[in-house]
């Protein structure tokens, strides 16, 4: 009876979820503090170009520039995911995790001092100035996701660890229009000066506490479980020769779901201007910069608030569930409600549609976009789990992009069937995500995790055995 039940408990999820939470505030702050800095500047752009158009001084952009301003950052985060994953891996966490913090410092610092630069070839507008600095941020941004997830991962046994450090994306996004309305609030006037100050102090709000955050991480050491990889043999070797089938599956299986995922989520933050309007919140044109500002981010930090208690239910049913239950979940749940919203708008009262679109965050954050951060830390071991996170967290990214650009342009059509159709590419989507988990997801991934921390323990004392032989 007693191998019974411990064969039963080497099966369940529980093993890597203990009954009390033991946290490690020092390596929260490293990995999730600066984790929760990126996300405040990746949500921040969008007012912060929003205001800087609306000052005098500037004025408004065009097309190009509107559309390299808000996007550029994406491609910087992307390179920094996949750059820092090989770093993280081939040189150590804390050199990257470092330098990483390091260019979002220069990035937000420089972004908050752009100027039009006046060159022998012709001048340089402000807004292209302003790109080459969330370039740079961008860089450090994206790079702190393989390395968030990864040291979260090394930090402890519990899972939960790393899901904490992502809910620091809620807090983020959340801090983001908090910090323009008190900004609004302190100058509260639509002048030139007031305006200028309002989008300089919000790109770089970042930099002083990101700045902060630089000093424990110098003094962090490379985690455990990372510094015994390195006497392995699996230390040196390439990626591709590191993933076998299976491996590979599961790449295919973290990097589709997220890149699925991010379409639908990212174009499911084009349907929020139809919501707000429903709610008499929605900004106007023929309102002052102030107001249109202040409206607006009343809107993000609705946005906000709709997907914190996803996060919330998250962590604290991830034991029971599990990480591929809660992604299935989700994903079906996301399905159902899209496909509601595209077949059943027009007869739909406004309070309805408001209601299931709160459900679509809720399932968000209660679902894929909780799971797909953490499943790539789980389902690699440490000596390939930084970059094999970095290529996945790049395809959600470029997910994030396509869901942009395909579906702002069917909403901009302005047709009557253009939110429907919008609901109805997000249902397809979701629904393509809830295939390719049942697919290439490991039924269990909590018990992947632990085979990798066994296989580690027993390859780092082999390799030491095999030295003190040597030296005897």
């Amino acid at each position: 009876k007693k191998k019974k039940k411990k064969k039963k408990k080497q099966h369940s999820t529980g093993s890597h979820y203990p009954q009390k939470l033991v946290f490690d505030w020092k390596s929260f702050l490293v990995s999730g503090g600066g984790f929760m800095l990126d996300q405040y500047n990746l949500f921040i752009i969008g007012t912060a170009v929003m205001c800087m158009s609306l000052t005098p001084s500037i004025g408004p952009f065009n097309a190009a520039e509107g559309s390299a301003s808000r996007s550029i950052k994406l491609i910087g985060a992307m390179v920094g995911q996949i750059s820092f994953g090989i770093i993280a891996d081939k040189i150590g966490r804390k050199i990257a995790c470092f330098l990483t913090l390091m260019l979002v410092v220069i990035g937000a610092m420089g972004s908050s001092q752009v100027s039009t630069i006046d060159t022998p070839f012709g001048s340089i507008h402000i807004y292209w100035v302003l790109c080459l600095w969330q370039l740079i941020l961008g860089i450090g941004v994206g790079g702190e996701y393989p390395l968030s997830a990864s040291m979260s991962r090394e930090s402890g046994s519990d899972l939960r660890h790393v899901g904490l450090t992502f809910c620091m994306q809620g807090v983020g996004f959340l801090l983001s229009p908090t910090v323009m309305i008190c900004l609004l609030w302190l100058f509260p006037n639509n002048t030139d000066h007031d305006l200028n100050n309002v989008w300089r102090y919000a790109l770089g709000f970042s930099a002083l506490p990101a700045a902060l955050l630089l000093v424990p991480r110098y003094k962090m050491h490379d985690m455990d479980s990372f510094e015994k990889v390195k006497y392995t043999s699996r230390f040196d070797k390439p990626l591709q020769q590191l993933l076998g089938k299976t491996s590979f599956r599961r790449l295919v299986g973290t990097a589709g779901t997220w890149f699925l995922f991010d379409v639908s989520f990212y174009g499911n933050s084009i349907l929020a201007t139809q919501a707000f309007s429903t709610l008499g919140i929605s900004s106007s044109e023929t309102s002052s910069a102030h107001d249109q500002l202040l409206k607006s981010s009343w809107c993000l930090l609705v946005i906000a608030a709709l997907g914190l208690p996803g996060y919330i239910v998250a962590v604290t049913t991830l034991p029971k569930i599990g990480l591929r239950n809660m992604q299935v979940l989700g994903f079906f749940c996301m399905t159902v409600i899209f496909a509601i919203l595209a077949t059943r708008y027009h007869q739909m009262s406004s309070e309805l549609f408001v209601f299931l679109y709160g459900l679509t965050f809720f399932f968000s954050n209660f679902g894929p976009n909780f799971t797909t951060f953490i499943l790539p830390a789980v389902l690699f071991d440490t000596a390939v789990r930084a970059r094999c996170h970095g290529i996945s967290a790049a395809a959600g990214k470029l997910g994030g992009a396509f869901g942009v650009y395909f579906l702002s342009n069917i909403m901009s059509e302005g047709k009557a069937n253009s939110l429907p159709t919008v609901c109805a590419t997000c249902c397809a989507v979701s629904a393509m995500g809830l295939l390719l988990t049942i697919m290439c997801i490991d039924s269990n991934p909590e018990a992947v995790a632990r085979s990798f921390d066994r296989k580690e323990q027993r390859a780092f004392i082999k390799n030491q055995l095999a030295n003190y032989g040597t030296v005897c």
